[in-house]
C-alpha cells in the first residue's frame, strides 16, 4: 500500500493559527502560507468553510462526489475525508479554524454540534444559495477579510463574532432550503441532533441503540420514531453507518489489517465485520481499500 491519507493540523507559524482565511482563484492555492497541499484526497483536525463564488469542477466528501456550484458553501469537520478539484475558472475563499477558537468566549466546544452541517453524517454539507442569500454571506467574508488581513489585538475576538453570525446565517439558510426534505423544523429535529452528536462522539464503543436511549433518557421506541421520522432511517441505520464510514476511512488512510480495524470499531468477531461491511458496501474490506487506493493511486 502507498502512502496512507494524510491528515493536516492547524498552521503554528503564524498568530493567526487558531483562524485562517485564505482567497483562492484558478485551480490550484498560490498561497504558500495555507496548511497542506490538495491535489490528493486527505483530512484536517480543523472544520473547513469553502466558499465557491464561481463554481468549477468536483468536491469529493466521504467519497461522496459533489458537483461545485457558484453561489455556495460546503462545510468540512474535523476527519472528513475530502478532495476539491477545481476548474480554471475557479474563485472562492476557504476558512480554517479549530473546534477552540470557535467556542472560547462560550466556554463550549459543543456548540458546533448545534449547526446541522458540522458533525452530521445524515445531512448533506453543502448550501447551494440564491444569489441574493449568498451576496449577504459574501459581504461578511469580505469583513472577516478586512480583519483578518489587518490584524491586531483585538482581531481574535472580532473574527470569532464574525464567524458566528456567518454561521448562523448559514444555520439560517439551512433551515430554510431544507425545512421540507430533511423535517429541520420539526420540533423534534433538535432531539435528533442531540441523537447524532452522541453517535460522533461514541460510535466506536456504544453500538446499540437501547444505550444511547440510556443517555438521553428515553426510551428505544421512542428514539427511534423520531430519528426515522426526521432522518428517514432508522436510529440503528445510523450508528451503523457512521461504523461503516469510519471503516472506509481506517481502510483507506491507516494500514490496519481487517481484524485490527475490527477491534478499533469494537466487534469482537472480524468476520462479522468483514460480512457486515460487505452487506453495507457490496465489496469485501479488502476489496474497498484496494479499489479505493487504484481510484487514487496511493
Amino acid at each position: 500500500m502507498g502512502e496512507p491519507i494524510k491528515i493536516y493540523e492547524m498552521p503554528t507559524n503564524t498568530n493567526q493559527r487558531a483562524f485562517q482565511l485564505y482567497e483562492v482563484q484558478g485551480k490550484t492555492i498560490q498561497n504558500t502560507t495555507y496548511p497542506h497541499e490538495t491535489d490528493r484526497p486527505h483530512r484536517h483536525t480543523y472544520y473547513e468553510i469553502c466558499v465557491f463564488i464561481t463554481g468549477a469542477g468536483k468536491h469529493e466528501i466521504d467519497f461522496e462526489a459533489h458537483p461545485i456550484h457558484s453561489n455556495s458553501v460546503h462545510f468540512l469537520s474535523p476527519g472528513q475525508i475530502h478532495l476539491i478539484s477545481r476548474e480554471n475558472d475557479y474563485h472562492g475563499y476557504l476558512m480554517v479554524f479549530s473546534r477552540e477558537f470557535y467556542g472560547l468566549e462560550q466556554g463550549n466546544e459543543d456548540v458546533l454540534f448545534q449547526l446541522p452541517f458540522f458533525n452530521n453524517p445524515t445531512l448533506v454539507p453543502i448550501l447551494n444559495l440564491t444569489q441574493a442569500d449568498f451576496s449577504e454571506l459574501l459581504n461578511l467574508i469580505l469583513s472577516l477579510r478586512k480583519e483578518y488581513i489587518h490584524w491586531n489585538n483585538f482581531s481574535s475576538d472580532i473574527l470569532r463574532h464574525y464567524l458566528q453570525i456567518f454561521l448562523l446565517k448559514c444555520k439560517q439558510y439551512y433551515l430554510r432550503y431544507f425545512a421540507d426534505t430533511n423535517k429541520t423544523l420539526d420540533p423534534h429535529f433538535s432531539l435528533v441532533q442531540q441523537f447524532n452528536a452522541l453517535v460522533e462522539q461514541r460510535f466506536r464503543q456504544v453500538h446499540q441503540v437501547q444505550e444511547y436511549a440510556s443517555l438521553m433518557a428515553m426510551t428505544p421506541s421512542l428514539l427511534n420514531k423520531h430519528v426515522k421520522n426526521i432522518t428517514g432511517f432508522t436510529a440503528g441505520e445510523i450508528i451503523l453507518d457512521r461504523l461503516m464510514l469510519q471503516a472506509k476511512r481506517y481502510l483507506i488512510y491507516t494500514d490496519l489489517s481487517n481484524k485490527e480495524i475490527a477491534y478499533q470499531l469494537n466487534y469482537p468477531d472480524p468476520s462479522y465485520f468483514s460480512r457486515i461491511f460487505k452487506r453495507k458496501t457490496g465489496k469485501s474490506p479488502s476489496d474497498f481499500r484496494k479499489s479505493e487506493n487504484e481510484k487514487y493511486q496511493l
